[in-house]
């Protein structure tokens, strides 16, 4: 299936992190070669992509299974941190990726952003400005909240932890003010 039969729902969060939806995968073939992304983490719990054809494309592989709407336990938050960060910091490109691209994925970027330096608020902001569909669920948003809470203690930070309705607010921003409607 050519690029033309399909498109991708991804955007850069980070000029090495994409955050998007599911993706035939027949993309990725795509994925690698045109968008150089050599790490795929795939948060969905109700699917899950085809690891060994992933890796024909030498595409390196992680499933960190959530329910739609839900959240990754604070482990596999570390987990996924962990792995991301480490792909991040040799200079790969990493997709996460969940069935929309909106919440389970969004989540575990966000907490990557803060593990590379940003404050929870900022990180939330500067996802939400490349990607407007970022709108963790109310789970979703107490688990960013109780990752960085755990994250402030173990690291020196300046930011606060800010509460749910902060990051609430930031992250339905686009209720408030939609996007402007896509151009054909």
């Amino acid at each position: 299936m050519s690029p033309s039969r399909w498109k991708l729902n991804l955007d850069w969060v980070t000029p090495s992190l994409a955050v998007g939806g599911r993706f035939p995968i027949e993309a990725a073939d795509h994925l690698a070669r045109n968008l150089g992304i050599s790490a795929i983490v795939d948060v969905r719990g109700e699917a899950r992509d085809d690891e060994r054809a992933l890796r024909e494309h030498g595409i390196a592989f992680l499933h960190l299974p959530a329910q739609d709407l839900g959240a990754l336990r604070l482990e596999r938050l570390d987990d996924g941190v962990a792995w991301v960060a480490e792909r991040l910091a040799r200079g790969e490109k990493v997709l996460i990726h969940c069935e929309h691209g909106v919440g389970r994925s969004a989540l575990l970027a966000l907490c990557v952003m803060v593990a590379r330096g940003e404050a929870p608020l900022e990180a939330l902001a500067n996802a939400k400005a490349r990607r407007w569909q970022v709108s963790p669920s109310e789970t979703q948003l107490r688990a960013f909240r109780a990752w960085t809470a755990r994250w402030r203690e173990g690291h020196a930070v300046s930011w606060a932890v800010p509460s749910v309705e902060a990051l609430a607010e930031r992250a339905y921003s686009h209720l408030r003010h939609p996007p402007p409607a896509e151009e054909s």
